[in-house]
């Protein structure tokens, strides 16, 4: 049940950009591309209705949730959006942005933009917790998950962007397109890396301490760089988005770093002051 509300998430975000993608593009105008994109929303709207149900109705639930089952629909989920975001997010085909005359990206379509990015993120975040829980990893492992999946946004986007923005912008916003360019590099090598280490047991504390910290260093500047007056990031976009989302992604693995297991020692003086009085009682 824990995984519930995420299922229930994603059907409803799956609902609505079916209707995004259907009003954008109609039936005479869709291309392979559209189609796919629909299609794979489709999948996912009766993947979630499966799991929903399956989570409510004991018998079903047994057989599917919580095992191999589960997480192979969750990786395929993840794997259908991934190809699905690229062809809806790239704004060479100007389905949910395109790139203006000063080489600044801009949103064409929001409810297509906005939703195709909340069934990315929720199709990830929810295979992060199916393998996190039925695999046992570590409870950090979906937050590693998400900050790949900014990292790599980020890359492909400042490759798609590189040349139409360097063609209408200054030098130097096409300069601090390249530092974007190594900000998504250096978070996918560092993610990829935590995200193995995890899977193998291998997530030693240096090497958690060491990736956070670095992490966050890059996406800090990162935001300083791409997002302020002179930078490629300005507006909203893929761009902003991603770069935005490894920060708080960065941070939030930088701050489970430094103070770590703050809640459950926030607890153990209740239940340690429980257990006295009900020694005293007795």
């Amino acid at each position: 049940m824990e995984r519930l509300p995420t299922w229930v998430s994603l059907l409803g975000l799956s609902i609505v950009i079916i209707a995004a993608i259907v009003d954008q593009f109609p039936a005479a105008e869709r291309g392979a591309r559209e189609n796919f994109s629909l299609a794979t929303a489709c999948i996912s709207l009766l993947f979630s209705f499966f799991f929903i149900t399956a989570n409510l109705v004991d018998r079903l639930g047994n057989l599917v949730v919580g095992n191999v089952i589960e997480n192979a629909i969750s990786a395929l989920v993840v794997a259908l959006w991934v190809i699905a975001i690229t062809f809806i997010q790239n704004p060479k085909y100007e389905a949910a942005t395109s790139i203006n005359n000063e080489g600044q990206e801009v949103i064409e379509y929001a409810n297509l933009y906005f939703f195709s990015w909340l069934n990315f993120i929720a199709a990830i975040y929810l295979f992060g917790n199916v393998i996190r829980d039925n695999l046992a990893y570590n409870p950090k492992f979906s937050q590693w998950v998400l900050l790949l999946a900014s990292s790599v946004v980020l890359l492909s986007t400042s490759v798609a962007l590189h040349d139409d923005i360097c063609a209408a912008a200054s030098e130097t916003v096409c300069g601090r397109l390249r530092y974007a360019v190594a900000v998504g590099s250096l978070g996918i090598i560092f993610a990829s890396i935590s995200i193995l280490a995890t899977m193998c047991g291998y997530m030693g504390k240096v090497l958690e301490i060491v990736s956070s910290v670095l992490c966050s260093i890059f996406y800090f500047f990162g935001v300083v760089v791409l997002t302020t007056a002179d930078g490629p990031a300005t507006s909203l976009g893929n761009m902003y988005f991603s770069v935005w989302g490894g920060t708080f992604c960065s941070f939030a693995l930088l701050i489970g770093v430094m103070f770590p297991n703050r809640g459950q020692n926030e607890q153990e003086p209740v239940v340690e002051n429980g257990q006295h009085q009900m020694d005293d009682q007795i």
